[in-house]
C-alpha cells in the first residue's frame, strides 16, 4: 500500500504531495484536471514504466526536463522514479538506485483498471498477452526471468532470420537460439495456461456479482502444439525453413491469445461496450483476489473512471465487491454522486482541479 506521493513536474503537476488512506481512496474532479495522472504515477511507482505514454518524456511537464515520482509505502519502504525529456529513466529504492527500472517489479503490487484496458476485450492478441505478462510478472519472478530471456532470445533469432534473407547466412547460427526459446518459452506457455485455468473461475464468479446470468469464462489458446520444451524445440526445427523464407519466429508463446467469452461467444466479437466494460472489470478484480492470494496481502487497486458505461445496479455491486475485498483502493470518478452515501463517509476524498489536490 501507498501511503504518500510526491509528483515534481510529472504531467500537468508542478510539485504536489498527496496522502492515501489504507482503505478507499476517491480522486474526484472534471475531465482534463489531474485525476488519471495521480493513478498513473502510483501505477508507474508498481511498474517501472508510464501509463499512457509510449515515451516517457511525454510525462514530463511542459518546460521542464525531468520528472520525478517517488513514493513512501505503509512498510516505510520509499520508491522512486525519474523521468527524463533526453536519456533513460532511473529507479530507485530508500535512494539506492536500481539496474532497471523494471526491477521495481512486485515491490508495490497493483492492479489497475483504465479505458485502455478495454483493449483486453476488444484489442488484439498482443493486448492479452501484455496483461498475462503484466500481472504474473508481480507473482511470479520465475515468470519475469524466463519473459526477459524469451524476449531477448526471440529477438535475437528474428534478426538472424531477417539477415538471412539478405546475405544467406548458414541456418546453424540460429539453432542456439531455438534452445533458449524452447526451454524459456516452454515455461512461459506451461505458467501462463496454470494461471489462466487459476483466474477463470474466479473471474466468472465475479462477472457473476456485476452482470447475474452471463457466464463469462477464459481460455488460453496456443498458437502450436508445443507443450514442453522438447516439443517446442521440435516445432522450431520443423518450421526453421519457413521462418527463414518468412523472416520471423512462427512458433512460441508470443503469438498465443486469451480467448474471453460471455455465454460461449467471443466477446471481442459479439459484446457490447457495457458487457466488454463488466467483463474487463471481472477479470481485474479476479486478478486482484489471485494476487492476494499468492503475496498474502492484497496489491493497491487502481481504478480510473470505472463507472463509465456501468448502470447503478452494476455500480453498486462493483462498490460491493471492492469493500468485500478490502485493501487499498484508488478510484478516480467526476461527481461523487457516483458513489453511495455509506461508501463516501467513509472514503478519503481528493478534489482535483487544473493540476491542484485538496
Amino acid at each position: 500500500m501507498i501511503a504518500r506521493l510526491r509528483l515534481s513536474h510529472f504531467r500537468n503537476y508542478e510539485s504536489i504531495e498527496v496522502g492515501w488512506s489504507p482503505n478507499l481512496n476517491l480522486v474526484v474532479g472534471k475531465n482534463a484536471q489531474g485525476k488519471t495522472n495521480l493513478l498513473e504515477a502510483v501505477f508507474l511507482l508498481s511498474s517501472g514504466r508510464v501509463m499512457r505514454a509510449s515515451q516517457d518524456a511525454r510525462a514530463v511537464r511542459h518546460g521542464a526536463e525531468s520528472a520525478t515520482v517517488e513514493g513512501v509505502l505503509q512498510n516505510r519502504d520509499v520508491l522512486s522514479v525519474v523521468l527524463k525529456r533526453a536519456g533513460r529513466k532511473t529507479a530507485s529504492v530508500h535512494g539506492s538506485p536500481l539496474r532497471r527500472a523494471s526491477d521495481l517489479i512486485g515491490r508495490f503490487p497493483t492492479v489497475s483498471f483504465s479505458a485502455a484496458d478495454l483493449a483486453l476485450a476488444r484489442g488484439e492478441p498482443q493486448d492479452r498477452r501484455q496483461f498475462m505478462d503484466e500481472e504474473m510478472s508481480q507473482i511470479f519472478p520465475a515468470y519475469l526471468r524466463d519473459l526477459t530471456v524469451y524476449k531477448r532470445a526471440l529477438a535475437q533469432r528474428n534478426a538472424l532470420l531477417k539477415a538471412h534473407a539478405e546475405t544467406r547466412l548458414e541456418p546453424e547460427l540460429i539453432l542456439p537460439w531455438d534452445e533458449r526459446l524452447a526451454e524459456a518459452g516452454s515455461a512461459l506457455r506451461e505458467a501462463r495456461q496454470e494461471w489462466i485455468q487459476e483466474l477463470s473461475p474466479l473471474t466468472s464468479a465475479a462477472h457473476g456479482r456485476l452482470a447475474g446470468s452471463e457466464k463469462l469464462s477464459l481460455s488460453y489458446e496456443a498458437n502450436d502444439e508445443a507443450n514442453d520444451r522438447g516439443g517446442f524445440l521440435g516445432a522450431l526445427r520443423s518450421r526453421l525453413s519457413d521462418d527463414l523464407r518468412r523472416g520471423r519466429t512462427s512458433v512460441g508463446p508470443h503469438l498465443d491469445d486469451l480467448v474471453i467469452a460471455v455465454a460461449g461467444q467471443p466477446l471481442r466479437h459479439f459484446g457490447s461496450q457495457g458487457q466488454q466494460r463488466s467483463a474487463v472489470v471481472s477479470i481485474k478484480l479476479a486478478t486482484l483476489e489471485s494476487l492476494q492470494g499468492r503475496i498474502g496481502r492484497p496489491p493497491t487497486l487502481l481504478l480510473d473512471d470505472v463507472f463509465s458505461d456501468l448502470d447503478i445496479d452494476r455500480r453498486d455491486e462493483l462498490v460491493r465487491s471492492l469493500v468485500q475485498l478490502g485493501g487499498q483502493t484508488i478510484i478516480t470518478c467526476t461527481e461523487e454522486s457516483q458513489v453511495s452515501a455509506d461508501l463516501l463517509r467513509e472514503a478519503n476524498i481528493l478534489r482535483v482541479s487544473s493540476g491542484r489536490v485538496s
